[in-house]
């Protein structure tokens, strides 16, 4: 299988010794970071594993921190992502034979280094079961809710206008309190702007051809923060510029 992994700061250690007991087995296995045991906020980095497992980049994705909690809410919060917080064998197990779980997170500092390695070789190993779970995992994945009695609809549809309405504002707050507030790529380059700080990561060693999604014109002007909307080919200028070694095709999305 191809798997990428990626954890924060205090999932570092049990990552890196996950790497070669997947390689072992015969995995691809492809590292979004973090490189260090140095603080770092998880969603930069789970949030990109998630989305290109989404994408069919890679067969599944495995991601850690202190609690592993905060990590499957972030992936989550991807369509087409089904991440299991597994804490022993028989969860992963039933992750796999109930809920297809594509995405694996574990909590660094709740189980043993022995524990963490037996439940990613049982989620990796479990075939899911199908049949009555298929139609469950269905639901999960399904884009409209579903009303239940008279009257949710006009509930749902104020609660979305209300939503609209303070849009506007919940931007703008998102952007004073975050200090990363903008992800352009994935999988191997992630371009972050505060404040305050700028930065960069790409992965050095990937020589390979790849593809970069980046937002449509369309998509930067409704969905990035207000300080990059006059900014576009500045930022991704920046951004190639980091990529001369490596043979890219950008595709916007």
């Amino acid at each position: 299988m191809k798997i990428i992994i990626g954890s924060d700061h205090a999932g570092y250690h049990y990552k890196e010794k996950i790497k070669p007991f997947l390689k072992e087995k015969g995995h691809e296995v492809y590292d979004f970071g973090t490189d260090s045991d140095n603080p770092v906020d998880y969603p930069l980095v789970v949030r990109p594993v998630a989305v290109a497992v989404a994408r069919g980049e890679y067969d599944r994705g495995i991601v850690l921190g202190g609690s592993g909690n905060g990590e499957a809410m972030v992936a989550n919060r991807t369509s087409g992502v089904r991440c299991a917080l597994c804490w022993s064998p028989e969860t992963a197990r039933l992750a796999r034979t109930h809920n297809d779980a594509n995405m694996l997170s574990l909590g660094e500092r709740m189980i043993s280094l022995k524990e963490a390695l037996e439940i990613v070789q049982v989620w990796l190993e479990t075939p899911f079961d199908g049949g009555r779970h298929l139609r469950r995992i269905n639901q999960i994945d399904q884009k409209k809710p579903v009303t239940d009695h008279p009257g949710q609809r006009e509930k749902d549809e104020k609660r979305v206008d209300k939503k609209t309405q303070d849009a506007p504002r919940a931007s703008s707050a998102r952007s004073d309190r975050d200090p990363y507030d903008l992800l352009i790529t994935f999988r191997y380059i992630k371009y972050m702007e505060g404040k305050d700080t700028i930065e960069f990561q790409v992965d050095p060693e990937l020589k390979r051809p790849s593809i970069i999604h980046i937002p449509s014109p369309e998509r930067w002007s409704s969905e990035l923060p207000e300080w990059a909307q006059n900014r576009r080919e500045e930022i991704l200028e920046r951004v190639k510029s980091k990529c001369a070694h490596m043979d890219c095709e950008w595709k916007e999305y």
